[in-house]
């Protein structure tokens, strides 16, 4: 006996509200169920629409982008949409997508090609439509491992607030004039940016750029007057950069291939991170006691001139609330300078350091008596201890302190 199919012969509103308990992948299986069940999700308002290659199994990844078509082949006009997010590594017509997510008003745009898997013996042929800038519905658009069609970016007018472009080929220039913006990150081999007065912009992280960032922070960092957050990575360094900002409140300069001389004078930080060679040197001015370090350093070479610029650079960070240090080699300190070795942060409270377990061959006696070379009477040392094979290990040490109370002087006894 079979059985009665009395979901299909339900009113569209009912199965669309049975529909909005599932999942986007489960509503998709419920339609191939019946002719009436597809006809009712034909209609049934989807607010996020997201294909991930990386979901499919093995064997049916070469099948994505039939999959992907005959889907939006199949869809009727989503009015409803909020997001439309696509992640894969084949090629096929992406362009597609996109003009189905325009066509339907979408706010949120998130398009991620994987890079090292579009390349052919003809070169990139993952490209995306550049119209993608100038819809008026967006204000959230993510592009990663395309092929934008164009070398120079103007931005002006938009109505996009978060902008994201990552590994994008043939971008060369990019200019922004735009008062909605407020996050924006790029990170591609671009050899120029122009940023016009970005009033509300919140968020900058730029990385890879083929230009001297000493010239472009003076040129356009004063004008960025509601920055809070800035990161800077893979940039042409100068040998002396001053960040000054009086609203910025964390701050990024990583992968630092040459020596630098970095000044901040930044009153309202409270985070900032360094990666890369030991820097000549690191002046913090006027920056909150509340501010919280991270430092990682390559390697540092066992030699007393190194050591004593390292001393000079911690000593920088004496008065932030915690400092992060990462080691990516062992560090050896030099028997001749510890008897004249001081401890460069005095008065740090909170001192955390990160090494791989197979570059460290101390027992945690060693490591505890080298952080207390660093910080003297800290509260608390944390000691990382990280492996490819196994979950980072932490031993977190608690100082306890009592004051020393001074004995009575003994009174002579008093004459009768």
């Amino acid at each position: 006996m079979v059985s009665a199919d009395r979901i299909s012969n339900l009113h569209e509103e009912i199965i669309h509200h049975i529909m909005s308990f599932l999942s986007f992948s489960e509503a998709i299986r419920i339609s191939v169920l019946s002719k009436r069940l597809n006809s009712v999700w034909r209609t049934f308002p989807l607010p996020v629409i997201e294909f991930d290659q990386e979901l499919f199994e093995e064997k049916r990844k070469r099948r994505f982008s039939g999959y992907t078509e005959d889907f939006l082949r199949r869809r009727g006009p989503d009015s409803f949409l909020r997001k439309f997010k696509l992640r894969t590594h084949c090629v096929f017509d992406i362009d597609r997508c996109v003009d189905y997510a325009l066509e339907n008003r979408v706010q949120e745009l998130d398009i991620r090609s994987d890079k090292e898997e579009n390349f052919s013996s003809l070169g990139r042929i993952v490209s995306i439509n550049p119209e993608a800038f100038a819809a008026k519905s967006i204000r959230v658009l993510k592009l990663s491992g395309l092929e934008l069609g164009i070398q120079n970016l103007i931005l002006t007018d938009s109505l996009i607030e978060e902008l994201s472009i990552n590994h994008c080929d043939s971008l060369e220039t990019v200019r922004v004039f735009s008062d909605k913006l407020l996050f924006f990150e790029l990170r591609c081999e671009f050899r120029e940016i122009n940023l016009g007065d970005l009033k509300s912009l919140k968020s900058l992280s730029l990385r890879n750029a083929e230009i001297v960032i000493d010239l472009w922070i003076k040129e356009n960092l004063s004008k960025l007057f509601s920055l809070e957050n800035l990161s800077i990575e893979g940039w042409q360094y100068s040998s002396n950069i001053q960040i000054s900002h009086p609203r910025l409140k964390n701050f990024e300069f990583l992968n630092c291939t040459e020596e630098v001389d970095l000044e901040l004078v930044t009153p309202s930080l409270v985070s900032v991170s360094y990666s890369g060679i030991l820097p000549s040197s690191i002046l913090l001015t006027s920056t909150s006691t509340q501010c919280e370090a991270r430092i990682s350093l390559t390697s540092i070479s066992p030699t007393i001139e190194c050591f004593i610029a390292l001393k000079w650079v911690l000593s920088r960070f004496r008065d932030c609330k915690l400092v992060n240090l990462e080691f990516k080699e062992q560090v050896v300190f030099p028997e001749e300078l510890k008897e004249r070795w001081f401890a460069p942060m005095v008065g740090l409270k909170h001192l955390r350091v990160e090494f791989e377990k197979c570059s460290c061959s101390w027992s945690h006696v060693e490591v505890v008596a080298m952080l207390l070379q660093l910080s003297v009477c800290p509260n608390t040392l944390s000691i990382v201890q990280r492996s490819t094979s196994q979950d980072p290990a932490e031993m977190i040490i608690k100082f306890n302190y009592s004051k020393k109370v001074a004995e009575p002087e003994d009174r002579a006894p008093s004459a009768k």
